[in-house]
């Protein structure tokens, strides 16, 4: 598998797994659920680990197709209430047919993300931050980026509560538009070939500016339950938020060395007072993001439920 090839599978990668997962927000009777491939809103105290991710993938030259199995560590604590600082680790593995198994290390992401608005009576919550992955804290050989990235990024949500028709009234949108800005940019180097002594030409290391973003559809049978009309339906199914993602990234100047990437993510949330579970299909919508749909799943902790009076609070007061 070439070097471009690894580089295109980990930025697809990158895009399904966002830089930290966060949820529980809350914003009148709604409750944001996490979603795992576009981030939501909240700001709270939060740990979610593991997030575990298997996607089959083709190679090229001889090599067979290759198993990518991810485990991943997100971490977010808030310094204010609506103030927070997120932490973001994780470990790969590449195991390729007719090729030796290569794992390593993701770059770690610092994160910073401050609530701004909050709407209860429309179900309306807005958030700004921002993300920045330091190169070199991973593995190159497994897709860890040689050129550190900075991420400014607004995030929304909106709840339908306020629909006149009460079925309608548990979906809700969330959403995320970033800026990825590459501190090495891609340009052309021209060189002379030793061999010939003529001109050529190619590319350095460097990455191009990118935009980033995602939307997600959810529908919180909690929220039917307890806000539109009690059916009585067994209590491990009103627990559950089945869920649609789509995540993008396109490049925002030239040259460009990765096209547009664009992937789909359903499936379903379980939420427990203190707890989330979490499984979802990944699925390529375009030949860069690959060919053949994954799964991810996730365990997700409510730190301000679980430990409300330490852990779980925020550092100040303010």
């Amino acid at each position: 598998m070439s070097r471009t090839s690894w580089f295109t599978f980990a930025l697809a990668t990158a895009i399904a797994l966002p830089l930290s997962t966060q949820a529980h927000g809350v914003a009148g009777a709604r409750i944001f659920v996490g979603t795992l491939t576009v981030d939501d809103p909240a700001v709270a105290d939060e740990l979610a680990f593991p997030t575990l991710t298997w996607q089959r993938q083709p190679t090229g030259n001889n090599a067979g197709p290759t198993n990518f199995f991810d485990i991943q560590f997100d971490y977010t604590k808030r310094i204010t209430e609506q103030f927070g600082l997120s932490v973001s680790l994780g470990h790969s593995w590449l195991a390729t047919a007719n090729d030796k198994t290569r794992n390593g290390w993701h770059n770690m992401t610092l994160g910073a993300k401050y609530r701004v608005y909050v709407n209860p009576a429309h179900e309306f919550m807005m958030s700004v931050g921002v993300n920045r992955e330091f190169a070199r804290t991973g593995t190159v050989a497994t897709g860890a980026d040689v050129a550190s990235t900075t991420t400014p990024t607004i995030y929304f949500g909106k709840g339908l509560g306020d629909l006149p028709i009460g079925v309608l009234r548990p979906f809700a949108v969330t959403g995320t538009f970033g800026y990825a800005i590459s501190e090495l940019g891609r340009k052309q180097v021209v060189g002379i070939d030793p061999s010939t002594g003529l001109a050529t030409t190619g590319f350095n290391i460097g990455h191009e500016n990118r935009y980033t973003g995602g939307l997600t559809l959810q529908y919180s049978i909690p929220y039917l339950q307890s806000q539109v009309k009690d059916f009585g339906l067994p209590e491990w199914i009103g627990a559950m938020t089945p869920v649609v993602e789509l995540s993008w990234s396109s490049p925002a100047n030239r040259p460009s060395g990765t096209p547009v990437q664009l992937m789909a993510a359903t499936g379903v949330v379980y939420s427990a007072q203190s707890w989330q579970l979490a499984v979802e299909a990944l699925i390529p919508l375009n030949r860069a993001t690959g060919r053949n749909v994954g799964v991810v799943a996730q365990f997700h902790m409510y730190l301000d439920d679980i430990f409300p009076n330490s852990l779980g609070k925020p550092l100040v007061s303010w």
